[in-house]
């Protein structure tokens, strides 16, 4: 096996194993949160009686918990990207990695609200873990290979989104997990998740070696007065436009995201079953496309035609969301729309990678990675604001206006030169 190859391999392997910790975490957590917010302590009373939340305040508190992890990662992610760059891929994967061990770990024990919300600024200040590994990525393949290498990704990303809730499920009811949580008050599928975040670090220290050279370190030393990651993206041409359309594609993903269970309930007046059932189906269609479409994909479709292709595909199936009849063409709606997605995410990571320099591909993913963190944020917000005011159809006619907008503002993107010219340290 080229050695590039055995690189990529480590990676997906690393992330895999990662984000099934994730998987199972994230399903459960807001009843996790929900169950102690309904215990308050005195600040967060008077919280309760500031924001007069008389009626069910742990709903907000859940809402708390989930949020707070992707703010404090907006604020990290580039930084620990530039740190990537300046040090190298392996130790500050492996760092992060550990973060988000150490945070499950807190989770699994506490009972205590405030720890939990701790552990999630934790998580996500050192949550950097995927912009790392696709930095690392960008490391072992040319600029030519990016989007498929990237791509892989993607498919450890599916993989995990379908086999962690169902894990998650698993570990919660089983004898084990009620009788852990009954003795002890500790969860078990937090400590699972704990163990995978640790053996995806071992795998780091194990298998994977250190991708970017140190002549790229040396240089990235050499000019890293030049600030943070999101100001120098910016002054790159086309790379705002790149950084907006990412931000847009996945405010309008998320919008969905956030109201699907909403919708399905409405609708077809399915169980948490039911829409867990469709989520593994949706994991299905990534781990589909990720881990074997994107490479015909790229080898047959320049990177800003998938970019296009990927987003008109995501506007034209949103708004058929709400009204396709259940089964089968319900399902199929969600094929273009998965897959446009797919489409989207690693051709405008491939794109923005290619017109920058390899000793600044950390801070350029950790800058992707904080444009997409405030579409999930602002997605599920406003997505959930106007199913309340609209109706249940109104979040995807919005998302497919937000996949327009991008759509044509990737009309205009300029097209990355041949060769970035070396610049002089400041």
């Amino acid at each position: 096996m080229q050695p590039s190859k055995r690189v990529q391999l480590a990676i997906f392997c690393t992330v895999v194993v990662d984000l099934l910790g994730f998987g199972i975490v994230i399903p459960i957590l807001p009843l996790y949160a929900k169950g102690l917010a309904q215990h308050p302590t005195p600040w967060m009373n008077w919280i309760n009686s500031a924001l007069n939340l008389t009626d069910s305040p742990f709903v907000f508190w859940a809402g708390v918990v989930l949020v707070i992890h992707p703010i404090a990662q907006f604020i990290a992610a580039p930084l620990l990207g530039r740190f990537s760059d300046l040090v190298g891929r392996r130790p500050v994967l492996w760092v992060s990695l550990m973060g988000t061990c150490c945070a499950y770990l807190i989770m699994a024990v506490t009972g205590r609200f405030e720890w939990v919300l701790a552990a999630r600024v934790l998580d996500g200040i050192t949550g950097g873990n995927i912009s790392v590994a696709q930095a690392a990525m960008a490391d072992s393949s040319s600029p030519q290979e990016r989007s498929k290498a990237l791509g892989i990704i993607g498919a450890a990303f599916g993989l995990g989104f379908v086999l962690g809730p169902a894990l998650a499920g698993i570990l919660a009811g089983s004898h084990m997990g009620k009788e852990m949580l009954q003795t002890h008050g500790w969860q078990l599928p937090f400590f699972v998740a704990a163990a995978m975040s640790f053996i995806a670090s071992m795998l780091v220290i194990l298998f994977l070696p250190e991708t970017l050279g140190p002549e790229a370190r040396k240089h990235a030393r050499k000019v890293q007065s030049r600030g943070h990651a999101l100001k120098h993206a910016l002054k790159r041409p086309g790379m705002p436009q790149i950084l907006l359309i990412a931000f847009l594609a996945m405010t309008g993903f998320a919008m969905m995201e956030g109201t699907f269970a909403l919708l399905c309930a409405k609708r077809f007046n399915f169980s948490q079953r039911g829409v867990g059932y469709l989520f593994a189906f949706v994991g299905v269609l990534i781990v589909i496309y990720q881990g074997g479409l994107v490479r015909m994909v790229a080898k047959r479709i320049p990177e800003r035609v998938a970019l296009l292709t990927g987003l008109a595909l995501m506007a034209c199936s949103l708004p058929l969301i709400p009204y396709a009849p259940w089964e089968a063409p319900f399902l199929l709606v969600m094929v273009p729309l998965v897959w446009g997605s797919g489409m989207n995410q690693t051709a405008t990571s491939a794109l923005a990678s290619q017109i920058t320099p390899p000793d600044e591909q950390g801070g350029l993913f950790g800058v992707i990675t904080s444009m997409s963190t405030v579409g999930r944020i602002v997605g599920p917000l406003l997505g959930g604001y106007v199913f309340a005011r609209r109706g249940f159809a109104a979040p995807y006619w919005l998302a497919a206006g937000f996949l327009a907008l991008g759509l044509a503002l990737a009309f205009g993107l300029l097209r990355p030169p041949a060769q970035m010219p070396e610049e002089d340290p400041i």
